[in-house]
């Protein structure tokens, strides 16, 4: 079968002179086979015009061929939900679920909440060292990104974002990467205030408000173990290798 890498990416012109700067307003990614590019590249498009953030002033679709001996099956992680009253109380499970997988020491929490705070205006993820305590991004600006991945068997065209599907699917990769601890992730969407941590220990564990409604500010962290890996081993597996994971087994209707 012939497959294919769809990307899209939207942003928006934002602020006046040497304030102005592109702000990202949508961003979408699939694997597919052949007959369905033009069809899911239409509701890329359409996604990105119909965004919340707004309109956007530029839509870049990249499309590029997959051979499908180089795609990797994962099979997803398993599901947790925690619902919760406040936002403050979902970050305080989220907190809560994360620091012992950093290993012994003091302040570990109000260390992940100053690194969630770095990341609200990074385009892709932080990558912190819970080794030597350094952020390894290339890029601190820019971050690390995960793509080149998709759920096995999708064949969702439509132009909604089904936020639970993509992230599980996310998650699902990131967890596999040499070296990865677990994933800390806190959506930009502001009319979508669900988060998650993940990793192979703990699974995908959706906590249902980890902000307020409105609340355009959200970030990615990726705590990674450099005594397991290198960071440059890992950072090619995140951005370069192609994934699809099977979300068969996963709780149906959660978006």
């Amino acid at each position: 079968m012939e497959y294919y890498s769809l990307k899209m990416r939207a942003s928006q012109q934002v602020g006046e002179g040497k304030q102005k700067h592109e702000q990202h307003i949508s961003g979408a990614e699939r694997i597919v086979g052949r007959d369905s590019v033009e069809a899911v590249c239409t509701a890329m498009v359409r996604r990105a015009m119909n965004h919340s953030k707004g309109d956007p002033d530029f839509i870049n679709v990249k499309i590029e061929k997959v051979h499908e001996n180089d795609i990797r099956i994962l099979k997803a992680l398993p599901v947790t939900r925690f619902d919760v009253d406040t936002w403050q109380e979902g970050l305080d499970k989220a907190f809560g679920l994360i620091t012992p997988l950093m290993g012994s020491g003091c302040g570990l929490r109000e260390k992940l909440q100053e690194l969630l705070r770095v990341t609200f205006p990074m385009r892709g993820a932080m990558l912190y060292d819970i080794s030597t305590g350094e952020r390894l991004e290339p890029d601190h600006e820019r971050g690390v990104r995960a793509t080149y991945m998709d759920a096995l068997h999708s064949s969702e065209v439509d132009g909604c974002k089904n936020h639970f599907n993509e992230a599980i699917v996310l998650a699902t990769k990131v967890a596999n990467a040499p070296g990865m601890v677990a994933e800390f992730c806190v959506s930009d969407d502001p009319n979508y205030v669900t988060g998650y941590v993940a990793s192979k220990e703990l699974g995908y564990v959706r906590i249902m408000k980890m902000k307020e409604m409105g609340d355009e500010n959200g970030g990615r962290i990726f705590l990674f173990d450099s005594r397991k890996a290198s960071a440059e081993e890992c950072i090619e597996y995140l951005q370069k290798k192609k994934v699809l994971v099977d979300v068969s087994a996963s709780h149906p209707g959660t978006k």
